[in-house]
Parts: structure tokens; sequence; C-alpha cells
């Protein structure tokens, strides 16, 4: 099975919801802030659309050829710091290990330098996440001093998290 990494567009909506669906289900690492029943596809293409019209916002897919979703790398525009995104990634646990996470960070990092208007790639990871510590860092992402707090995961349960940023050198 071949993965490929693209942008989302809005005809992956519904897949789309799915995905972030079994991704809640199966890992305490990956939370949504909105309630995904609430979301119809037609929202979530609207979601997509609104995205893509920007140079400081993306959605990642890992997708087979035919268009099964397996994972996600969100980066959005943190508030009041347009040159700043907030990256989201989660991958499902069937095909975690196969490199699809750093494929995902290498791309965010392709457009980001290339296409976008981002200096800084920003993201909060669990401290007990130590796969997902290893890939950022092996990615050129480093640990904020002093960022360390609680933080409640996906089912209401208090975890170390801390922050990590990776400033992006464009020539």
């Amino acid at each position: 099975m071949e993965i490929n990494i693209r942008p989302a567009e809005d005809t992956d909506a519904a897949e789309l919801l799915i995905l972030m669906q079994k991704l809640i289900e199966e890992s305490d690492t990956f939370t949504v802030e909105q309630d995904l029943a609430g979301i119809t596809p037609e929202q979530q293409a609207g979601n997509i659309e609104l995205l893509n019209s920007t140079t400081n916002n993306i959605l990642l897919l890992a997708a087979d050829d035919e268009n099964q979703l397996y994972g996600l790398l969100s980066a959005a525009a943190v508030a009041g710091e347009p040159r700043t995104v907030e990256i989201g990634m989660a991958v499902l646990k069937e095909v975690q290990g196969f490199g699809i996470a750093q494929a995902l960070l290498a791309e965010l990092m392709d457009w980001a330098i290339d296409f976008s208007s981002v200096e800084k790639l920003f993201l909060t990871v669990q401290s007990h996440n130590q796969v997902a510590i290893h890939i950022y860092e092996k990615m050129g992402f480093v640990k904020l001093p002093n960022s360390e707090r609680q933080l409640m995961n996906q089912n209401n349960v208090a975890v170390a998290a801390f922050d990590m940023v990776k400033r992006l050198v464009k020539g």
C-alpha cells in the first residue's frame, strides 16, 4: 500500500470526519475542540475551503490511491501571531511506524518554507508521548523552556505536556 501526503480538498470532508472520529476513539493524545457529531460534511467542506484560501493555514492528509485516509496534520495560525502556526497531527494506529508522521511534517515544512507566510511552527505534546517527541526532535523542533503544564486529554484526565517550536529559515 502506498500512502501519499496531500492538502485536504473540500471533497474529503465526509471521509475526514470519519477519520477524526476514529482517531478520537483510538488515541488519548488526539483531541478536537468541536463536537464532531455537530459538524456536517458540508460545514467541514467549507472549513477546508476557508483554510485553503489562506497563506498561514493548511490541512494535510495521508491517503492511499483509493482516497482512504490514514492520518492528518493541521497547521492553524495562532491568534494575534499570523506568522506562527499551531500544529496538530495524528495517524491511525494501524499505520503507525511507517513514517507517515515524518512525511506529514516534511510536507508541512515544504509548504511553510515555499508557499506560506509562516515563520514559526508551534505544538504542544504530551510528555508521555515519547514516539511523537522523538519525531519532532528529529525534524528540528526544540522544547520551549518553562513550558511544562497540565492539560486535559480527551478522556478528561490531566496529563503533563510541554510546548515545542521550530523556526523556519526561508531562502
